[in-house]
């Protein structure tokens, strides 16, 4: 037998163990702080988010966009460190079996949901169970191949029986399919949709969907170092310019910035905070490979010759988001050299203009591309928009709310997505729906005969390298096969905060939450 856990998850969790087993008054400053600084655990926390939750049931929702909020409320199996590598959570170890068929988890003691029930193996298996046969599950299709059955060894171990490759189960256990409903509302699975029922830190106490969400840590949850405040007010401000004058305002602690605001939040006297570790998410132009001209591969190269990564970058994001052709950005395990090497990511309206010649496309066509009302979309778009009338392609835009736009892609009622990919923790989850026939990120269903084997190979090891040399060789066969889904930048999440924010370490694919986690406030 392998352990699939890796060293450096061990000593993570040991850390986890030390702290919890010496854990401070709310008098004593935690670590890192100055000495006659002190940890405000009455506090309330109000942060600035972008889009509002699609479903509160992590496993019904319809967007990326869900999971950081639903990261507050719902513990995951596993989590993720800064360079992509799995670590454990509400697991506190896992093991592949060295026939590949079994894949086992050993649960941490004392984690409990809201309700009070254990996070016990009988738990687990009923969420598994859940998320591969309720017939509205939203992760069934990354779940449903990969394991057969679950069998509850003890109180604390769970046993996953396997049909496909599990290689990639400890990192994708650490996004929405590793979210833990309690099996009491399991019972009534309707009422996930408004009331959730995690293992998190915070429980939801009140809301006005679309606007604002309150929420208070919960007294008895298992790690006393998490979220050292009473209270978060979650608010849903679409706007950049507004959540940055909330923020100078003092009407909110946190919120994300765009480009140029950073340095605007400092000359104001805020604190920020930039991530420095590339993630999975991405700026992306998605492409209905059944609509208009889209289904020929020329014109698809053509489209990705024609984008100005860099300057996007530089106009939208002032440097901070790393161009990219492909949806692995350098510094991510997953990132292909060999598409580095093939010259895609270069700007080359000339190479494109001759590529739509060839397609018999030399004065152009038009399309519809539908945009999230979020300004930095809105921008994107039209820079692209630029981009594309530079070749002779017109785009025409449509605004919608953000899930009414990723709905009418998903649906293959839209020609074009405008957006950003919201990241995840496995990279496979995303090659699984821009690659795999007619899933969420490709309804026009593009793929090639060779794409779903080569997609299973990136998930045989637990190993991040070994994955990383599987990544290369299906990145080269997407871009032989010319893809729908057209990568531009990888954005360094920037946030902004007060001054009486501490300790707000960011990780790439994890969100806001996952940084709130060891941040304290004094008062």
């Amino acid at each position: 037998m392998r352990a699939s856990t890796p060293i450096r998850a061990v000593v993570a969790l040991s850390a986890v163990l030390l702290l919890a087993s010496c854990s401070a008054p709310s008098t004593t400053p935690p670590p890192g702080a100055s000495s006659d600084a002190t940890a405000d655990r009455t506090a309330t926390v109000t942060y600035a988010g972008l889009v509002t939750p699609s479903n509160l049931d992590p496993h019904r929702g319809v967007t990326e966009n869900d999971i950081p909020f639903l990261r507050y409320i719902y513990d995951t199996l596993t989590t993720v460190n800064a360079e992509g590598a799995p670590a454990p959570f509400l697991a506190e170890s896992w093991e592949l079996s060295e026939d590949g068929k079994t894949f086992t988890l050993v649960l941490r003691e004392g984690a409990t949901f809201v309700d009070g029930e254990p996070v016990d193996a009988a738990a687990v298996a009923a969420n598994l169970d859940r998320m591969i046969n309720d017939l509205n599950s939203t992760v069934a299709y990354i779940l449903g191949p990969i394991i057969a059955s679950s069998e509850v060894v003890d109180e604390r171990t769970v046993q996953l029986n396997l049909q496909a490759p599990g290689g990639a189960l400890p990192t994708i256990f650490a996004s929405r399919t590793g979210m833990m409903v309690s099996p009491k509302a399991l019972a009534n699975p309707e009422s996930l949709a408004i009331t959730p029922a995690g293992a998190g830190a915070f429980e939801l106490v009140a809301n006005v969907p679309g606007s604002s969400y309150s929420l208070e840590r919960r007294d008895d949850y298992w790690d006393e170092d998490a979220y050292q405040y009473k209270k978060l007010e979650y608010l849903i401000q679409v706007d950049t310019s507004t959540r940055l004058n909330a923020l100078q305002a003092g009407e909110t602690t946190l919120t994300s910035v765009v480009g140029a605001q950073k340095q605007e939040a400092e000359a104001a006297g805020l604190n920020t905070w930039l991530m420095e570790s590339p993630g999975t998410a991405f700026a992306r132009m998605s492409l209905n490979s059944s609509r208009s001209e889209f289904g020929n591969k020329l014109v698809r190269q053509a489209m990705n010759a024609a984008i100005d990564r860099q300057g996007i970058s530089t106009t939208l994001y002032a440097g901070q988001c790393i161009p990219s052709a492909q949806p692995y950005p350098a510094g991510y395990f997953a990132h292909s050299d060999t598409v580095d090497d093939s010259g895609w990511s270069t700007y080359d309206p000339d190479l494109a203009k001759k590529l739509l010649a060839e397609a018999g496309l030399a004065k152009g066509f038009a399309f519809t591309a539908v945009v999230p009302t979020l300004s930095i979309y809105n921008n994107t778009a039209l820079v692209l928009q630029a981009n594309l009338a530079e070749v002779g392609i017109t785009m025409n835009l449509e605004v919608l709310d953000a899930t009414q736009a990723r709905q009418a892609f998903v649906t293959g009622s839209a020609d074009a997505l405008v957006g950003v990919y919201g990241g995840s923790t496995d990279p496979g989850l995303y090659a699984m729906s821009a690659y795999s026939p007619k899933s969420g990120d490709n309804p026009g269903g593009l793929t090639t005969p060779n794409m779903a084997k080569l997609i299973e190979d990136t998930q045989r090891s637990t190993d991040i390298e070994e994955r990383g040399d599987a990544y290369d060789a299906l990145m080269e066969e997407v871009f032989e096969m010319g893809p729908a889904q057209i990568a531009i930048c990888a954005p360094l999440g920037v946030h902004a905060g007060q001054k009486t924010v501490h300790e707000f370490n960011q990780t790439p694919s994890l969100g806001a939450s996952a940084a709130m986690r060891k941040m304290w406030v004094t008062e």
